[in-house]
């Protein structure tokens, strides 16, 4: 880019000057001897960041927690964005500027929220499977992917009374972003990380999720296509939502008495564990579930019953039972259909150590401890 067509965009206003920039950007991105180029350009015409003294020449500083646009510019910003990547193109290009426009940024998840808000409003399907492939590049439990997540949460569940009808169908809009969202969902309720009292997700969410995962076993697989990046660009390891959901399915057991939903998320989930069964040449490392997560599993529900026990709460021995039995079930399933890859011996080390006697979790247990 030279230094005329530069100084052309910095005469524009704004938004305009977003709008011509962004062909650019993509056009040095696609080049990526031009990368360097590209982000000073983003930086400075799409989220016009505040300039910065650096070696003595003004720069747009990428670090600064200043705000940039105003609410006005940002709503802007985001039509400009959402015309984008609506345009018909490569993935593998859409991929690597939106990663280049929100590629852990801190200082623009506003913008980014609004956006993807936006795009699920409007089922923009381009740009929400672009968002899906930044969440997992970025992973989908990473500050950002989760901070993304609760706005979806906030907007399309908690100020809503009933599920919308793009929320209810973003499973066929944009299936990599629906199954990365409930991966990120599923690690912000019903979770241990040391919170002394675990969270149910709202009612709302747990009859859509639940929908989702019904109606189409295959969604907890959708993160493992292999997404369109640019030449030369690495995958990140992919994490499915199962491991989340089983945790969901078996811990409100100790938590609450509204059962329905989850009896019937726990079918569905066996339905994908079942349907998800590898072809015998897959790596493990692409089956769905890491054992170390299952474990994990095991260590949130043995600190539930001991936070129960300190609470002076009776855990009715009804309510233990299922879920050791529903725990076993989905454990079994998984074994069972070869969908669990990682340390095995030592997820059965750690069933063992699980409170009461559940003779479908001791068969489970037995029949693979040779495993």
């Amino acid at each position: 880019m030279t230094s005329q067509e530069r100084s052309m965009l910095r005469k524009m206003e704004f938004p305009d000057m977003a709008r011509d920039a962004l062909p650019i950007i993509e056009n040095l991105i696609i080049n990526r001897n031009k990368h360097d180029m590209a982000m000073d350009l983003i930086s400075e015409f799409i989220f016009r960041e505040r300039r910065e003294e650096q070696r003595g020449a003004p720069q747009y500083g990428k670090h600064s927690s200043a705000p940039r646009l105003s609410s006005i510019e940002e709503f802007q910003l985001v039509l400009v964005l959402c015309d984008y990547f609506a345009r018909p193109g490569p993935d593998a290009t859409r991929n690597a500027v939106f990663l280049s426009l929100f590629g852990g940024s801190n200082t623009r998840t506003s913008v980014l929220n609004k956006l993807i808000s936006t795009a699920v409003s409007g089922s923009i399907a381009p740009l929400l499977c672009a968002a899906g492939t930044w969440m997992q590049q970025l992973g989908c439990t990473s500050p950002a992917s989760l901070e993304l997540a609760q706005c979806i949460v906030r907007d399309f569940v908690i100020f809503s009374k009933k599920s919308s009808e793009q929320l209810k169908s973003l499973p066929l809009v944009a299936p990599r972003f629906a199954a990365n969202l409930i991966t990120a969902v599923t690690d912000l309720y019903l979770n241990g990380g040391g919170k002394e009292h675990l969270e149910t997700p709202p009612d709302l969410l747990l009859e859509v999720i639940t929908e989702w995962v019904s109606e189409t076993p295959s969604l907890c697989l959708a993160s493992q296509q292999q997404p369109a990046l640019p030449s030369g660009a690495i995958a990140m390891p992919v994490t499915t939502p199962l491991a989340g959901l089983i945790r969901w399915c078996v811990l409100s057991l100790l938590i609450t008495d509204k059962q329905e939903l989850y009896s019937k998320l726990h079918l569905a989930v066996l339905q994908s564990l079942l349907e998800a069964a590898p072809p015998v040449t897959t790596p493990p490392t692409l089956q769905p579930i890491n054992a170390q997560h299952l474990t994990l599993i095991v260590n949130t529900v043995q600190a539930e019953m001991e936070n129960l026990t300190k609470q002076g709460t009776n855990l009715e021995e009804e309510h233990l039972q299922s879920c050791l039995e529903r725990f076993a079930q989905a454990i079994q399933v998984g074994l069972t259909s070869r969908c669990v890859f990682g340390n095995i011996t030592q997820l059965v080390f750690r069933l063992e150590s699980l409170p009461g006697q559940n003779k479908l979790l001791q068969i489970v247990i037995n029949a693979n401890k040779s495993s």
